[in-house]
């Protein structure tokens, strides 16, 4: 992967070159983003320029033998590491079984979410983790020597799945590191990994996109129209792995009937109705629950913009500004700001692991008290 194909994060691809041609290459990078925000984008065009033979002052020259490995995912000096699950009759519960879905992944584009993850798994129920014995793996092939005679770099995506058993292994890696070796790791969740990792790694801050930038990204590196490039960045707050489901999936339509038939039932405190939502809710897995509770948010905050006459703001579908043009009128300053706490604090409970029912249910409880709540009331 090319620098130009990483969306924004010009300077930061600037540092990194910059690195690289100075011979300031520390062994174990900690690239940390939330998803989409492109920090496995920056890994690999950073891996690829590090191991490329003629690179150039602003990118890797795409052309020698090594960036043709690169772009078919097969170069030998590369290796990766990502949660998994353990297979079947596997033995030994190692990535190898999943590599050909990985490969695939990476192929189609380095702003890859969990859920898309998930589904190329066929995981969704299933809990993906880093085991010791990918740990003792990945020992192996760092010892071999480098089949280019350069860097050999190791990409580890999502370390934040490592058991704590994993990740001490990882830690004896990282003190005991071999010739020309670097360790990228790539994660969501910095605050998740041991102490120790974190104090021996060089962070890199990888900001959220903003919404222009994904917008133009979309259009530029992704060939979508302007108008949905731009609705797609503002539903998805600049979340590229987010913005790219959502155009592959076409329409926000199931999202949307959910949300709808979920406010009726809220609004008419239907019990029966809520415990039925909150089945449908538990199907979508953990990571679909993550992304409802994210729309929900988006719909919120879209009926709060448009009360206040910032239309121009206002990114919506046909289908979604019908249904706010009724609905926004139960959203107003008195409970627009518990509203969001309590969204956001349902996310924050399934990212959690907590019971998708049970959240579902005493979601609703509040939200029903909130939409009856007139404004003016506080």
């Amino acid at each position: 992967m090319l620098f130009a194909d990483v969306v924004g994060h010009e300077a930061l691809g600037a540092k990194l070159r910059e690195s690289a041609r100075s011979s300031r290459v520390a062994h174990a990078q900690l690239f940390e983003g939330q998803e989409g925000a492109g920090a496995l984008a920056l890994a690999r065009a950073y891996a690829q320029y590090l191991t490329c033979s003629q690179p150039g002052e602003h990118d890797s020259c795409g052309v020698c033998t090594s960036c043709q490995a690169h772009a078919k995912l097969q170069h030998p000096d590369v290796h990766w590491c990502f949660p998994f699950f353990k297979a079947d009759g596997q033995e030994k519960a190692t990535s190898e079984p999943h590599l050909s879905a990985w490969r695939d992944a990476m192929l189609d584009g380095a702003y890859l979410g969990v859920e898309d993850w998930l589904e190329r798994l066929g995981a969704d129920r299933k809990q993906l983790f880093i085991s010791v014995d990918e740990a003792l793996e990945v020992n192996r092939k760092l010892g071999l020597k480098s089949f280019h005679g350069g860097w050999k770099v190791w990409i580890c995506w999502l370390p934040e799945t490592m058991r704590v058993d994993t990740a001490n292994k990882f830690l004896k890696l990282m003190e005991e590191p071999t010739d020309q070796t670097v360790m990228l790791f790539v994660t969501q969740h910095a605050d998740r990994l041991l102490a120790t990792i974190r104090s021996r790694v060089q962070r890199i801050h990888v900001p959220n996109l903003g919404l222009e930038t994904a917008a133009q990204g979309l259009v530029d590196k992704f060939g979508i129209a302007p108008d949905l490039a731009s609705s797609l960045a503002h539903v998805s707050d600049g979340n590229l792995a987010m913005a790219l489901r959502r155009a592959k999936a076409g329409s926000d339509q199931p999202d949307l009937d959910r949300f709808s038939a979920w406010m009726r039932a809220c609004w008419a405190r239907d019990g029966q109705a809520v415990v039925q939502g909150s089945d449908d809710f538990a199907s979508l897995g953990r990571e679909g629950q993550k992304r409802f509770l994210h729309y929900a948010l988006h719909l919120v905050r879209q009926s709060i913009v448009g009360h206040y006459g910032a239309h121009t703001l206002v990114r919506l579908t046909e289908g979604e500004q019908d249904f706010l043009a009724k609905f926004s009128k139960f959203i107003h300053h008195d409970n627009v700001l518990e509203l969001r706490q309590a969204l956001e604090g349902a996310h924050s409970d399934v990212a959690g692991n907590v019971n998708g029912k049970l959240v579902f249910v005493d979601l609703s409880l509040r939200v029903h008290r909130l939409l009856r709540m007139p404004a003016g009331a506080n």
